[in-house]
């Protein structure tokens, strides 16, 4: 599973990216996370099977729904993101899929 984790300018997502794969890993999924930032989305589409967005962007949830066509996108809730509850952004982003 390819997964692109989006937020302002791909910075403050590293540590969640971390600890996705670190969830799927115990979960015997096979996972890649990578972080861009908003304005680069176009460049990764090809491959990507599900898109994460950080909070600071959740404003763009619709517009980047329409722009990923049939790829899952899901937006990371504040407190999830906070806390970097992995499992819980797992378990709702496995729900999309």
């Amino acid at each position: 599973m390819n997964i692109v984790m989006l937020c302002n300018l791909g910075m403050s997502t590293g540590m969640m990216v971390k600890k996705l794969e670190q969830e799927a890993a115990k979960r015997n999924l096979e996972a890649t996370v990578h972080a861009y930032p908003m304005v680069e989305l176009d460049e990764h589409l090809d491959g990507t099977d599900a898109i994460l967005l950080g909070p600071q962007i959740r404003f763009a949830l619709d517009d980047i729904k329409k722009q990923a066509g049939s790829i899952p996108v899901m937006a990371i809730a504040p407190q999830d993101f906070g806390t970097m509850n992995a499992a819980k952004v797992l378990d709702e982003l496995m729900k999309l899929m």
